[in-house]
């Protein structure tokens, strides 16, 4: 066939498409149309309305219907709350530390896991389980574990000699709280990304560095490792979203106390707005959160594109 093409010199003719006529393209987005108009509709009133709501005036205390316009005032009422700032200071902690844990975890447990054998795959399996609990529930098992005085965290450090803290009545030690929970939670979401991506890897790569007279260990940092920076850029993206986002762990395990030292800015805006019935408050808070998420995310992207010229 190749022979065929070459001495002929006619170029394969593509497939023709069976949308090709105006009427058949005109029926293809007649419908697909409802379906985009639904999607628009469900993604951007939501986003529409609750832009309107931050520029007017509305306390459920006070009023059941939305009030006039008070053009920045929300904005401004929300940026000079300290415990905003404190909320933001406490998401920032919690991603940062939780998703490098994991990162950290969960890598380790694949590179240490990636053999087919039955023992690795049982403890595999194991180790999954805690994705599949529902986070409410796991937040409760932990709140029973983090008891000072009847739970098994501290049972367990007075049998070795260490004297536990309270958990999750310290401003300090409940942040801690809810860092370990999601990483006990999340550890083996990154474990499983990262093992698919190690085997992704071609096996030439690493018998050709043993061959060499690499060990174990520099193999997998200067082979495995730069190949794994995309599907690392994926887990950080996923888990600082999700971290950033999470509500339940920290409703269930401390409601944002003692006082307000483990608010989380979603924990934050869900008091502002149903607790204290602040709604346009909470509305403008709502945008702000967006704002700061998507500046986050477009710099995780740029220094994803920027590691991957880097690398290439």
């Amino acid at each position: 066939m190749t022979t065929s093409l070459i001495v002929t010199g006619r170029p394969r003719r593509r497939a023709a498409s069976p949308l090709t006529t105006r009427p058949d393209r005109f029926f293809l987005w007649a419908c697909l149309a409802p379906a985009l108009l639904a999607v628009i509709a469900l993604q951007l009133y939501p986003l529409l309305n609750a832009s309107v709501l931050s520029f007017r005036e509305w306390s459920l205390t006070e009023s059941t219907d939305p009030g006039g316009f008070v053009g920045w005032a929300n904005y401004a009422q929300v940026l000079s709350d300290p415990v905003f700032w404190g909320a933001a200071r406490t998401s920032l902690v919690i991603t940062v530390c939780g998703v490098a844990l994991q990162l950290l975890l969960g890598t380790g447990l694949a590179a240490l896991l990636r053999k087919g054998r039955a023992l690795h795959r049982t403890a595999r399996a194991v180790l999954m389980l805690p994705m599949v609990i529902a986070p409410v529930a796991a937040a409760n098992i932990w709140r029973l574990m983090f008891n000072s005085r009847s739970g098994s965290v501290n049972t367990t450090l007075s049998a070795i000699g260490i004297t536990g803290p309270e958990w999750l009545a310290d401003p300090f030690w409940s942040v801690v709280a809810i860092i370990i929970v999601d990483t006990w939670q999340w550890t083996p979401f990154v474990m499983l990304v990262i093992s698919s991506a190690m085997l992704s890897i071609p096996q030439e790569l690493v018998e050709a560095a043993s061959v060499d007279g690499a060990g174990r260990w520099r193999t997998f940092r200067s082979v495995e490792l730069p190949m794994l920076t995309g599907a690392f850029a994926l887990v950080v993206t996923f888990r600082a979203l999700d971290s950033l986002l999470q509500l339940d762990t920290v409703y269930t395990l401390t409601q944002g106390g003692p006082g307000y030292s483990s608010y989380t800015l979603t924990y934050y805006l869900y008091a502002l707005g149903l607790r204290n019935f602040e709604i346009s408050a909470s509305a403008a808070g709502s945008w702000l959160f967006m704002i700061i998420v998507t500046v986050i995310i477009v710099m995780m992207f740029r220094l994803d594109k920027a590691s991957r010229e880097a690398t290439s």
